[in-house]
C-alpha cells in the first residue's frame, strides 16, 4: 500500500510543469552569499524572465520592488502549502543556511554556504546529496569542506564567496560609521558561546576575556587611552544581557538592526575598520581578504576543541592572526593597531592566497555565471 502511495504520489508531481522560478533562501534574513547573487541577478536582469522566490525566517518588511521578487515567510503555517509547491516547479534552488535539494531531475540546487569552517561540523551538518552543488571560497579549502560537510568533492565549485566581493573594493574601506571622532574603530565578532535556546559550547563564559565589569571597563580604558573604539558585536544567538547596561565609551555594542538603520552590510562596515577580532569565526578567512590585522580569542582553546570541536589543521590556518590569552594580550594587540603594526602580515597572505579563490572582488559574477550555464538561462 504504502508503495503504490509512493508511485501515486510521484506521478501527481510529475504533472507539475517546472516553472521559471528561482527561489533564494537566506534564514533567517535577507543578507550573505544569497543576497549577494540576488543583487547580481537583478544587476543582470534575470527577474524578467524568472519569477524570484525569497524565502526567510520571518515577517520582511522590505523596500525591494523589483519586478517578478516575491517573499515568503516560511515560519508562518498559512505559506507552508506555498512553500511545498515552490520547492517542486522551480528550476532553480539557491541556499545558504537551510537545505534546498532538488526534488526532480530537471531542478538545480545549490547551496553557496555561509563560510569556510573553522569549528568542525561534520557530526551535524551536513550537505543532502540531492543538493547538485556547493561552493567553496577556493580551491585550497575543497578538500576540508568535502570533509566537514560529507559531500562529494567533485560537486563543490571554488569560485569565491559573493559576500566577500565588497571586502576587496577599495571604495568601500573608508566607510566609517561613527563621525570620524576615533583614530581607529576595531571590530570585534566573537562567534556564540552559550546559545539563548540552551545549547552550550564547552566554555563557562558568555563572552571571552570581559566576562566580568571590571575587565570590560579595563578595556574600555585602553581603548580610550588609544582613542580606539571598539565596537563589538556578538553571534545573534549569544546572551550578552550581563553587558548591555554598560555605558562604556570606547566599547560600543551593535546587533543586526545596526546594520538595517545605516543602510551597510556588515561586511562593508567590517571592511572599513582598523583591524577584527575573531576567535572560531569562519569570518576570519573573509577578512583576510581587506590586508589589516587580525586578532583571535584564544582563551578557551582548550574548552572549545572539546565541544564543538575544530577542523584539522586549524593552528594553520590560524596562523595569520594574532592570538589573544588575557586581557593584557588584548590590550597590546590594540595599542598595535594604534601604531600601525602588522606584525603577521606575510602570513595572513599565504592563507589568503590558500583559501580564497581570488581578491578580484567578482565573486558573485563567477557564481551567478555558474548558476546560469546550469540551468540553461537564455
Amino acid at each position: 500500500m504504502l508503495k503504490i502511495k509512493r508511485i501515486l504520489k510521484r506521478f501527481l508531481i510529475s504533472l507539475l510543469p517546472i516553472r521559471k522560478i528561482i527561489i533564494m533562501e537566506s534564514v533567517p534574513d535577507f543578507s550573505d552569499n544569497t543576497k549577494a547573487v540576488y543583487d547580481e541577478f537583478i544587476r543582470r536582469g534575470v527577474n524578467k524572465k524568472y519569477k524570484i522566490i525569497w524565502m526567510v525566517g520571518q515577517a520582511f518588511n522590505n523596500n525591494v520592488s523589483e519586478k517578478n521578487v516575491k517573499f515568503l515567510n516560511i515560519q508562518s503555517k498559512r505559506n507552508r502549502l506555498k512553500e511545498r509547491y515552490y520547492n517542486l516547479v522551480a528550476k532553480c534552488l539557491i541556499s545558504c543556511n537551510r537545505f534546498l535539494v532538488s526534488k526532480r531531475k530537471q531542478q538545480f540546487s545549490m547551496f553557496l554556504a555561509h563560510g569556510t569552517t573553522l569549528k568542525s561540523i561534520r557530526n551535524y551538518y551536513n550537505i543532502p546529496a540531492t543538493i547538485n552543488a556547493c561552493l567553496a571560497a577556493g580551491n585550497g579549502v575543497k578538500e576540508l569542506d568535502a570533509y566537514e560537510f560529507n559531500y562529494n568533492i567533485e560537486k563543490i565549485v571554488a569560485l569565491g564567496f559573493p559576500r566577500n566581493d565588497v571586502l576587496c573594493k577599495e571604495e568601500n574601506k573608508s566607510r566609517i560609521l561613527f563621525g570620524g571622532v576615533y583614530d581607529k574603530v576595531v571590530a570585534w565578532y566573537p562567534t556564540f558561546r552559550q546559545h539563548k535556546s540552551g545549547l552550550k559550547t564547552a566554555s563557562s563564559k558568555s563572552l571571552p576575556i570581559i566576562d566580568n565589569i571590571k575587565s570590560a571597563m579595563r578595556l574600555n580604558d585602553v581603548a580610550k587611552q588609544k582613542n580606539i573604539l571598539l565596537v563589538l558585536k556578538p553571534h545573534f544567538a549569544q546572551d550578552v544581557s550581563y553587558i548591555k547596561d554598560l555605558n562604556l565609551s570606547n566599547l560600543k555594542l551593535i546587533d543586526d538592526d545596526f546594520f538595517v538603520r545605516n543602510e551597510i552590510s556588515s561586511y562593508e562596515f567590517i571592511s572599513a575598520c582598523a583591524a577584527l577580532i575573531s576567535d572560531y569565526s569562519s569570518i576570519y578567512f573573509d577578512y583576510i581578504l581587506c590586508d589589516k590585522p587580525v586578532a583571535v580569542i584564544w582563551e578557551d582553546i582548550d574548552e572549545y576543541k572539546k565541544n564543538p570541536g575544530l577542523i584539522d589543521n586549524y593552528e594553520y590556518y590560524l596562523k595569520g592572526a594574532e592570538k589573544i590569552y588575557t586581557l593584557s594580550d588584548f590590550c597590546q594587540f590594540l595599542e598595535r593597531v594604534s601604531n600601525g603594526e602588522d606584525i603577521l602580515s606575510a602570513e595572513r597572505k599565504e592563507i589568503r592566497d590558500k583559501t580564497n579563490y581570488s581578491t578580484d572582488g567578482k565573486n558573485s559574477e563567477r557564481v551567478v555565471d555558474y548558476i546560469l550555464s546550469q540551468i540553461n538561462y537564455r
